[in-house]
């Protein structure tokens, strides 16, 4: 508003014409904005001309009108007479014209409003129209656009307008409702309308006319997006009327000017609402079908890509980030995109699959999970739209399944087992329907399958799916193949978690000797093993070993990644536990912070592996003495095991051990008592009751129940037959 007062009222020092256009996407509230000032400005303006700029006969219509209505009062009478009885509307326009052009009259304003179409060098559309052919010749008076164009700003000063605030867009939903909802409740239901007006005011409408709440509405919108659009009450203050019109106007326009821009919007539908770049498509276009030669002019080249952009730039249909070099859509237009011109489409759900699937990044590439992370809303965005068109099991082409899986390696890595698995499992059976049990690449998913249900502590499961990985792979590429030493390297992993630790050290000298052999001893993969077998023997006992290990493995990794590295610093975790053991207490602190500090970095300070360094330095502060600080760190491991693997997963299983330890030399009995008891429980039921861990805890327990009583002879002996039931 204060811009517009600024650039458009009237002064005693006025020279030239006053000019000022309001651009931004339709819905914004342009429109209101240019109401607001009227009617505050009204008796400063000697006249309003409000022209309706939809198109040429719009605009010659509301000329005309205000010639008939107005122009006899201040034109000499024969002038008037004249554009009275002319034939046509022009001579009316032209009369307006010289009306504006008379000396001495310069307080007036002009306001041009929704000059929403622009004028094509092919002239297809007869409509569209200049803006400047209708300005005032005149050198004085004022005048004021809104339009989706931000291209008109180039005739004037020009601001872009925004997304209301918080407190804006709350006092506009309660003007509308008539309703008086808790703060919290409207809060959700104005951001998840992303503060645009139009959607507010749409909002506000349907609740005020059906006496419907704000958590109400959301779900409505959530589950019955059409239905609830197509009953919302027309709204008068908005002339394109709802959501459903207001940005098909636009599309159009997009389509006519370049097709493969409005595909680009269908397909943006199965895509996250934000961050969108050229790369991303790039990689995805590499995995595509050659017959998608409309994605094939989309990411073919980034200036082509750069040129489509452009074009859903011009109507505010996008907002671009230069800081990322990517572009995003705010998130009602995108809702609008995927209920309308974006349902249904099968094909652009499987081209979205496979452009997200082929952007996943393989482990080699430097901070691969960087990039995961921005892909993850990508990920989520498309697999919801493909659950919500009932599609999973309709994807069969290999560049489907291919992405399926390349989505459950993506899911795994960000800590979300349950999606991973979802994906897993459809590729698994898509690949085995494709090429058959035995293929590679079905044994690829099952040797994942395997790594997914170790971490998950689903023991048995894992242990099924690596040897039948391994046995494909050994009938297929050989004992000496670099897959099938990945798989002997897994299931080495699994034994020792089994606590089976001669069947684990064999199984990783025989990975490691193989992969010294194919891949050298500097290679990534070897290193991996390096540490892994590193890990054994630090839990074997066998400390000097570990520890020598240990450092080839990190110095290798740091040579190879860097220090930052997600893989150096899951060695430099191990190397501080180690430390830990040997006593090293100081060194071992030192690394632990390292490590925290480079996991949160890279992963977040949910992720598992940055959890799994916490409980470690939790560990370390218990045994310095530092209570208070051990207990901090426990919980906060807890909570984020909890909210990431569930209660009865190891990992969270051996933190509430840890904390019934530190509740028990704290002489909170009770406390103690309770986490000892849930650790056992979930013990028995994931690792079993001869598992040496669960003995131990069973152990644990019994003392504790005997410090808190008077002892019961055989009382641990007791544990052990119930156990062994």
């Amino acid at each position: 508003m204060e811009a517009m007062e600024r650039h458009l009222l009237p002064t005693k020092t006025q020279t030239g014409r006053k000019m000022h256009i309001l651009h931004g996407l339709g819905g914004i509230g342009k429109t209101q904005l240019a109401i607001a000032h009227a009617r505050k400005h009204q008796h400063t303006y000697s006249a309003i001309l409000w022209v309706n700029g939809n198109s040429r006969d719009t605009v010659l219509q509301s000329l005309s009108a205000f010639s008939r209505r107005a122009v006899v009062d201040v034109v000499s009478e024969s002038t008037a007479y004249a554009a009275r009885r002319a034939p046509d509307m022009e001579a009316e326009v032209a009369a307006v014209m010289r009306w504006l052009a008379l000396e001495g009259n310069h307080r007036w304003l002009v306001i041009f409003d929704n000059v929403d179409k622009d004028v094509r060098p092919s002239g297809e559309d007869s409509q569209a129209f200049d803006i400047v052919s209708f300005l005032p010749p005149a050198d004085h008076g004022s005048v004021l656009i809104t339009t989706r164009l931000p291209s008109l700003g180039e005739i004037g000063r020009s601001t872009e307008v925004g997304r209301l605030t918080l407190d804006q867009a709350l006092e506009l939903l309660r003007r509308r409702s008539g309703l008086q909802p808790s703060g919290d409740d409207m809060a959700k239901l104005v951001k998840r309308l992303g503060y645009l007006p139009l959607a507010l005011v749409q909002a506000g409408t349907y609740m005020r006319e059906t006496k419907t709440g704000c958590l109400k509405y959301i779900e409505l919108y959530k589950a019955s997006w059409s239905q609830l659009m197509a009953q919302t009450p027309r709204l008068r203050d908005y002339e394109n009327g709802s959501i459903q019109t207001t940005w098909m106007i636009s599309y159009e326009c997009v389509r006519q000017d370049n097709q493969t821009a409005g595909k680009l919007l269908q397909l943006w539908a199965y895509l996250d609402h934000r961050d969108v770049w050229y790369q991303l498509l790039r990689r995805g276009y590499d995995g595509c079908p050659e017959e998608s030669s409309w994605l094939q002019a989309l990411a073919g080249s980034e200036i082509g890509f750069k040129r489509i952009m452009k074009s859903l730039l011009a109507y505010s249909l996008i907002e671009s980030h230069r800081d990322r070099e990517s572009y995003s859509m705010h998130p009602v237009v995108h809702d609008w995109c995927a209920e309308t011109i974006g349902w249904g489409q099968y094909d652009l759900m499987v081209a979205a699959l496979t452009i997200v699937g082929a952007a996943v990044p393989g482990h080699s590439e430097t901070e691969y999970w960087l990039l995961e992370q921005r892909l993850l809303p990508h990920v989520d965005q498309c697999v919801q739209r493909i659950d919500d068109m009932k599609g999973l099991h309709r994807l069969e082409s290999t560049e489907a399944v291919d992405a399926l899986h390349s989505l459950g390696i993506l899911y795994a890595d960000q800590g979300k087992h349950v999606e991973a698995e979802k994906m897993y499992r459809r590729a698994l059976d898509g690949k085995e329907k494709a090429w058959g049990a035995e293929h590679t690449s079905t044994l690829d998913t099952v040797n994942n399958l395997g790594n997914l249900y170790s971490d998950q502590g689903k023991m048995a499961e894992a242990e099924e799916m690596y040897m039948r990985a391994l046995k494909g792979y050994e009938k297929v590429w050989g004992t000496e193949h670099i897959s099938t030493l990945d798989t002997v390297n897994n299931l080495a992993v699994l034994y020792k978690n089994q606590g089976k630790m001669a069947e684990a050290e064999e199984m990783y000298i025989r990975a490691l000797k193989g992969k010294e052999k194919a891949w050298g001893v500097e290679h990534i993969s070897t290193l991996d093993t390096v540490n892994n077998l590193a890990v054994l023997y630090s839990d074997q006992g066998k400390m000097a070993e570990a520890e020598e290990i240990y450092i080839r493995a990190l110095k290798g990794k740091e040579k190879a990644w860097g220090a930052e590295h997600i893989s150096t610093l899951d060695t430099v975790n191990n190397l501080a536990v180690l430390y830990y053991h040997q006593g090293k207490i100081a060194e071992a602190e030192e690394i632990y912070i390292r490590a925290l500090k480079g996991k949160e970095k890279a992963w977040g300070a949910e992720h598992t592996s940055t959890l799994d360094t916490v409980n470690n330095l939790a560990v370390l502060y218990y045994h310095r003495g530092k209570m208070a600080e051990a207990e901090e760190m426990y919980m906060r491991a807890l909570k984020g095991y909890e909210k990431v693997w569930g209660a009865e997963h190891i990992s969270t299983l051996d933190t509430v051990n840890n904390l019934a330890v530190l509740y028990k030399n704290q002489g909170k009995m009770a406390e103690a008592e309770e986490m000892y008891r849930r650790a056992l429980d979930g013990y028995i039921n994931t690792r079993g009751s001869g598992h040496p861990s669960t003995r131990l805890i069973a152990r644990n327990l019994s003392l504790l129940r005997e410090r808190k009583s008077t002892p019961k002879k055989g009382t641990f002996h007791n544990w052990l037959r119930r156990l062994k039931k």
